[in-house]
Formats: structure tokens, C-alpha cells, sequence
């Protein structure tokens, strides 16, 4: 725990000196989770053949107080300290790897309103059925959830049907055990989101990399 807090007190001294990320309400905290299990059925899933796959996001809200990100982990959806949100990276080269998104077109009308919906939803259980409006959330639905277009008719970041499958079709044994656990089938072809998928959504933008390409 002390390495988590001075980690994280390192990051934001460094954002004050401006080598580093500066947070930003509203941008989008995209990671590589250090944890095997889910999060390597995740990346089976999701990854593009590119050099990082993302396994997590949350939302960023800065404060006078210090940065925060909102997300939907574990248990519940929680507002956590931008420096334990990072210690749970995997790393390259010592750095975290994690990307921060913006969404494209999203003003401080936007803005405002995608965080007084996450603050809304602080609490709510975590979505390990991954099955739309059901009352819990996923990391990336939690965020696609919250930003919806100026006029609250459009969701700024894309949905589809969600596939749990490899590139090769094969379905994971963590995926077919997490969902005979819960009694339930494999939700495939359901709407939904992933964190891989919503980095590379055209709605976002990424603006910074903790990490080296």
C-alpha cells in the first residue's frame, strides 16, 4: 500500500510540473490490468493485433483535491484515486500502461452531465452478466452509459453485438465457467461494449499514453 501511494503521489507531482498528464474531467482512463483471469479472457476477446489491448476504463474527474476516476470494478461501481486506479497497470518499462481518451465533440454541458450520471450511479453492483440495463454496470458500459449527446437523445460512444469468442471462434474455459456459475448462457451477440473497442471508437480521441508505444 505505501508503494501504491507514493506511485501515485508521483504522478501527480508530475502532472503539476506539466511532464506528465494533467487530468481532466471527463477524459477516458483506458488500462491494461495487471490481474490475470477475466482480464485475459478479455484481452482473448478484444484484442485487434495491436500492440496493447485494453482490459478496463473509467472516467477522470478532477478536483481541488486531488484526481479521481470513476469506474465500475469489482464489486461495484466506486470512485477511486487516480494513483491506485493506475498501480493496478500492468507495465512496460516501468511505466503503466494506460491511454487517456477524450470524447470527441463533448463539451462542458457534455461533460458535466457524463459525471453527475456517474456520480449517480456510485454504488450500483458490478454487471458480471454483461447484459444491458439489468441495474448493474460494466466498466465500459458505466461509460457509455454516461455520455449521451447535448440533447439527450444520442449516445456519444458506439455500441454492438458483443462477441466473448477468440479471432479463432474458440470460447475460453474462464467464460464458459464465469456464466454456468451465474446459471446463465454466454450473452453472445448482445449489445454491448468493450474497453479495446471503445479506445478505438472514431468518438474518441487519444490524447496521451502513460506508457511508450
Amino acid at each position: 500500500m505505501r508503494n501504491k501511494l507514493i506511485f501515485g503521489a508521483a504522478v501527480l507531482l508530475l502532472a503539476a510540473c506539466g511532464g506528465e498528464y494533467a487530468p481532466r474531467t471527463g477524459d477516458l482512463l483506458f488500462q491494461l490490468t495487471a490481474a490475470e483471469g477475466m482480464t485475459d479472457a478479455i484481452v482473448a476477446a478484444t484484442e485487434r493485433g495491436g500492440a496493447v489491448t485494453f482490459s478496463h476504463v473509467g472516467i477522470v474527474e478532477a478536483t481541488a483535491g486531488g484526481a479521481f476516476v470513476v469506474e465500475a470494478v469489482d464489486t461495484s461501481v466506486r470512485r477511486t484515486p487516480l494513483g491506485e486506479f493506475l498501480a493496478r497497470s500492468a507495465r512496460r518499462g516501468g511505466r503503466p500502461i494506460a491511454a487517456v481518451g477524450r470524447v470527441r465533440g463533448a463539451d462542458s454541458t457534455v461533460v458535466q452531465r457524463a459525471l453527475r450520471r456517474a456520480h449517480e450511479r456510485l454504488g450500483l453492483p458490478y454487471d458480471d452478466e454483461f447484459l444491458p440495463a439489468n441495474g448493474k454496470l460494466y466498466c465500459s458500459e458505466l461509460a457509455w452509459e454516461c455520455f449521451v449527446a447535448a440533447d439527450d437523445s444520442t449516445h456519444l460512444l458506439r455500441s454492438r453485438p458483443m462477441t466473448f469468442r477468440t479471432a479463432d471462434g474458440e470460447l475460453p474455459a474462464y467464460w464458459s465457467e464465469h456464466f454456468a456459475a451465474l446459471g446463465m448462457p454466454v450473452p453472445e451477440g448482445v449489445a454491448g461494449t468493450n474497453p479495446n473497442d471503445m479506445a478505438h471508437d472514431p468518438a474518441v480521441e487519444i490524447v496521451w499514453r502513460y506508457y511508450d508505444e
